[in-house]
């Protein structure tokens, strides 16, 4: 069987959160072999979409991490049965010790996943016509668009999409979501590749980390992890 091919990224985590990028064919149909490892609702709503390279963006990702939490614990990617939780994040419905999360944006996707603790990922294909200031009361901190508006203005955006996919990544991890909102995170400005939170951390924040990803030329991209570990049990 046909599978999506998946390339794993270097991080400065722990070795049990791991990360893989997915290259979207966009020459592809949603008929194609790589996809029979669809359930009938996932190829539902794939079909769903109106525009084919937002179909084959979701299917790419979701038939990936199927075929990856498939090999992880062993079992057939049909046998899966993939769940959303009270806050619509999506699950196993089998076990709870494994943790994954999934991110697509452009020609590319990112999974990550990990037995230990929770996870979340996200990324972003950068556009420098993004009018990234409409957007900064709803994704950045007071201290960050001060800073922000300190640097060179040609660094501006790509410090925001530094703050958009670090946010995204850490929220995503807390099963909380963004509904309470980005600006609530400090991480600008950057050093390296560790995020750093600043100033006020939420509740809901202070056990977590993360990392800026190296996943693409003219992307920006992060994953980001509970520092507490679970214990491992799964229940087949």
């Amino acid at each position: 069987m046909k599978r999506i091919p998946l390339f794993p990224l270097l991080h400065d985590g722990p070795s049990d959160v791991q990360v893989w990028r997915v290259d979207i064919d966009f020459a592809a149909t949603l008929d194609d072999e790589a996809f029979t490892v669809l359930s009938g609702d996932e190829r539902a709503h794939a079909r769903v979409f109106r525009r084919s390279e937002d179909a084959l963006r979701f299917a790419t990702v979701r038939a990936a991490l199927r075929e990856q939490l498939a090999s992880a614990l062993a079992i057939a990617p049909h046998a899966l049965r993939l769940v959303r939780d009270a806050m619509g994040r999506p699950a196993l419905a089998e076990t709870a010790s494994l943790d994954f999360n999934v991110s697509h944006s452009g020609a590319h996707g990112l999974i990550a996943l990990s037995m230990r603790r929770r996870v979340g990922v996200d990324i972003e294909q950068l556009s420098a016509h993004l009018d990234w200031r409409s957007l900064a009361s709803l994704t950045l901190a007071g201290g960050e668009m001060a800073w922000l508006d300190e640097v060179p203005a040609g660094e501006r955006i790509e410090h925001f999409y530094d703050a958009w996919v670090a946010k995204e990544a850490l929220l995503k991890t807390t099963g909380v979501g963004v509904v309470r909102g980005l600006q609530r995170l400090t991480v600008l400005p950057r050093e390296g590749t560790q995020v750093r939170l600043r100033d006020q951390v939420p509740d809901e924040a202070r056990d977590l980390a993360a990392t800026w990803l190296n996943a693409s030329a003219g992307y920006a991209a992060c994953v980001a992890w509970s520092t507490q570990e679970r214990l491992a049990t799964v229940n087949l």
